[in-house]
């Protein structure tokens, strides 16, 4: 009896060993990554071209006999280049063994340029002094898939890999905002505002890049990647809508930097003025994450 007792604790304590060992050798097969992050794309003809497009128009100026002369005018308030925009979302990972991993995820996107000015606009039939602000607003939701490759692994130490993905960018947003406060004239303390918003949706974009983790323990690791993005086509934006509280007794024909043009697709106005021309946004652009990665 003493004996089968012996066996018995014997045997207990190697299945306890042996289980211990296979759940340190069991790999962690998924992984859930937040990640923030900046984009920067590529979007020529908004940075160098719209945002430098004036606001244009002809008003009706009284003079001294109280005669209406229609009077042509420019008033620019250019807007600096989009800053890269802040990018943050969630990644699922799923490792197929120990050098590759399939990866699906989503996040948002979005960057602001904002700008103030002042100067002479005309409204009810005289030229004011005012002050101007000129605010845009880009932003996109986006959905990929993809593939990563681990190059150099040191297990529960580091992992430095390539990766490849294919991202379905929708919900692409842009607003403009252009606001007046007259500093002068009947109009001072007034404000008048214009709001124009587009949107587009469905560009596919191709990233590749690389990146490493380092591991804090064997379920939590810190990294950060970086990746160069590159579209499948320019991008144009529709469903244009402009709102104003301008209003007829302001004596005044206003062209807007950004319209919708005959076939629904947005146009800038060049920075000379003399005429719009379709606007395409491209967001071929480099990408640098920072991630925290649990694995179960």
């Amino acid at each position: 009896m003493p004996r089968m007792r012996r066996l018995f604790w014997a045997f207990s304590v190697m299945v306890v060993m042996a289980s211990s060992a296979a759940a340190e050798e069991a790999a962690r097969v998924w992984g859930l990554a937040p990640y923030i992050g900046v984009h920067h794309p590529d979007l020529e003809q908004l940075n160098n071209g719209q945002f430098r497009s004036p606001y244009q128009g002809t008003a009706d100026i009284i003079d001294e006999l109280g005669f209406n002369n229609p009077t042509a005018f420019t008033y620019r308030n250019p807007m600096p280049p989009l800053e890269p925009g802040l990018l943050a979302g969630l990644e699922f990972l799923w490792n197929i063994n120990d050098k590759h991993v399939m990866l699906i995820g989503g996040g948002s996107w979005e960057s602001t340029s904002f700008a103030t000015a002042e100067g002479s606009f005309p409204v009810q039939g005289a030229l004011e002094s005012a002050v101007s602000q000129r605010k845009a607003d880009l932003s996109y939701n986006e959905f990929y898939l993809g593939w990563r490759y681990n190059a150099i692994r040191k297990p529960k130490k580091y992992n430095l890999y390539f990766r490849l993905s294919a991202h379905e960018v929708f919900d692409i947003d842009y607003r403009e905002d252009f606001s007046l406060l007259f500093l002068s004239g009947p109009p001072r303390s007034f404000r008048k505002s214009l709001v124009v918003q587009a949107q587009a949706t469905g560009l596919l974009l191709l990233q590749g890049g690389g990146g490493g983790e380092w591991f804090i323990n064997d379920w939590l690791s810190l990294g950060a990647e970086a990746g160069y993005t590159v579209g499948m086509k320019e991008m144009t934006l529709g469903d244009g809508r402009v709102s104003t509280d301008f209003r007829d007794t302001d004596n005044l024909f206003l062209q807007v930097p950004i319209v919708p043009g005959g076939d629904g697709r947005m146009q800038y106005k060049v920075e000379s003025g003399a005429e719009y021309r379709q606007l395409r946004l491209s967001f071929d652009g480099w990408k640098a994450l920072f991630k925290v990665t649990v694995y179960y």
